[in-house]
């Protein structure tokens, strides 16, 4: 029998975003501050837009004298977080097993300052019991989608090619030079380039432009001490129909379409080059309110139902925190689970009982014997009024606690409550007596 080869036609699929998905992904993920700046350095560059400030609604008293102006805006601000602690809330959201979570864990505490996985995945992988290396992998695999972009690399051309995916640009020259080329293109030896490529040094100079808008070091922007202001992304006030939610719209300059550089377009005797820049601002200046318009949905539609499930926590306190998951979100308006982690990371919830970043009500969910469930956070919340309010010369045991539940018809494990327990800080029974 005799074997030859063919060319073969086939046919393969392979999804692309557009530069409208990926700006409105981009604007998504931002927070509130970070994409107040992003819309007025557009606004700069941009001759087609125009910004206008808006006032905030009268129902938002915002009209403070000056020392509770003081008192509220001191109230925004918080300690800045670490990388890990930034990296750590998104594998809560994103592991889907405790397993994950733990390993993660444990990877997370293994990256450094810059962002960089600072040990090899054998000494993590000696740290972790009955594991496999290429299950760790997987792991690290999934902490390197988080942001920031490029994090949890091995090394800078592991840094750079994760951002050039992560814009759909592992087709590109760039990724190509950093892929093979990086140490020679640190040296600037753009001719051994070319000739190895088959290129111009015109296009590899091109392609270094775009390499060096990256972030060689991801974790940096988390190395600082100035104080982080949390501007809620929506408010929840009370009236008298019970509860109603305020999206955040004038933290944000409005930006139209200037209608003087429209009417250029419009014009005969326009020279071609005005034509074609005018044309292609107006495209950047149309996707750009686009995006903003969707990302002011997304966040609306996330927070009602936020509200919608935690109403009981918005009038009562964490006693009655409801279950509640990204898939849950997901289902109840449509969209993928990824688009709501980037929704709800960032971004604030300012209620009677606080300010909350989005991703804090979210909470596992503990099944009971009735068949219902119970949110982790409620059960955390109840236990440690237990604790603090218990006899301190007979400290609450673990297996007391889970009895003192049962009486509530709350069904947890001993092994569940011992955890919680750690999670709240709150020491064994033993230690309390000492």
């Amino acid at each position: 029998m005799e074997l030859s080869l063919k060319p073969a036609n086939k046919l393969t699929y392979k999804f692309r975003l557009t530069p409208q998905m990926r700006l409105s992904i981009h604007l998504l993920q931002m927070p509130l501050v970070k994409l107040k700046e992003f819309i007025e350095k557009q606004v700069e560059e941009n001759p087609l837009l125009n910004m206008e400030i808006v006032k905030p609604p009268k129902e938002v008293n915002y009209n403070l004298c000056s020392e509770e102006e003081q008192d509220y805006r001191e109230s925004l601000i918080v300690k800045p977080a670490t990388l890990q602690d930034h990296l750590s809330s998104q594998l809560q959201l994103l592991a889907d097993s405790d397993n994950v979570r733990e390993i993660g864990e444990l990877i997370i505490g293994n990256i450094n300052d810059d962002g960089y996985l600072g040990c090899p995945i054998e000494e993590i992988k000696s740290n972790s019991g009955e594991i496999t290396r290429s299950e760790i992998g997987k792991i690290l695999s999934l902490i390197q989608t988080f942001d920031p972009v490029g994090v949890g690399a091995k090394d800078l051309r592991e840094c750079l090619l994760l951002q050039l995916i992560a814009k759909d640009r592992n087709d590109s020259l760039a990724y190509k030079i950093v892929d093979r080329y990086l140490p020679v293109l640190q040296n600037k030896r753009y001719d051994y380039i070319s000739k190895k490529m088959g290129i111009s040094v015109e296009k590899i100079k091109e392609a270094m432009k775009e390499i060096a808008s990256m972030e060689p070091k991801p974790g940096r922007a988390f190395n600082t001490e100035k104080p982080v202001y949390l501007i809620p992304d929506a408010l929840i006030r009370k009236n008298i129909d019970g509860y109603e939610l305020i999206p955040n719209d004038w933290e944000l300059p409005r930006i139209t379409l200037n209608e003087k550089y429209k009417k250029m377009l419009r014009q005969k005797d326009a020279p071609d080059d005005t034509k074609a820049y005018l044309n292609e601002r107006l495209k950047a200046a149309r996707s750009l309110i686009n995006a903003i318009s969707r990302r002011r949905e997304t966040i609306r539609q996330v927070t009602e139902t936020i509200a919608s499930i935690q109403n009981g926590f918005i009038e009562n306190g964490a006693t009655d925190f409801k279950p509640m998951t990204l898939d849950q979100i997901a289902k109840r308006i449509g969209k993928h689970k990824s688009t709501i982690s980037r929704a709800v990371t960032g971004k604030y919830l300012q209620t009677p009982q606080g300010i909350f970043e989005l991703k804090s009500f979210l909470s596992p969910r503990v099944k009971q014997k009735d068949g219902g469930f119970l949110s982790s956070k409620a059960i955390k919340s109840r236990m440690k009024n237990l604790i603090e309010n218990e006899n301190k010369e007979k400290p609450l045991t673990d297996r007391k606690i889970v009895n003192l539940f049962k009486k509530e018809g709350i069904s947890v494990a001993r092994r569940t409550i011992a955890k919680y327990r750690g999670q709240i800080r709150m020491p064994s029974s033993k230690s309390r007596c000492e």
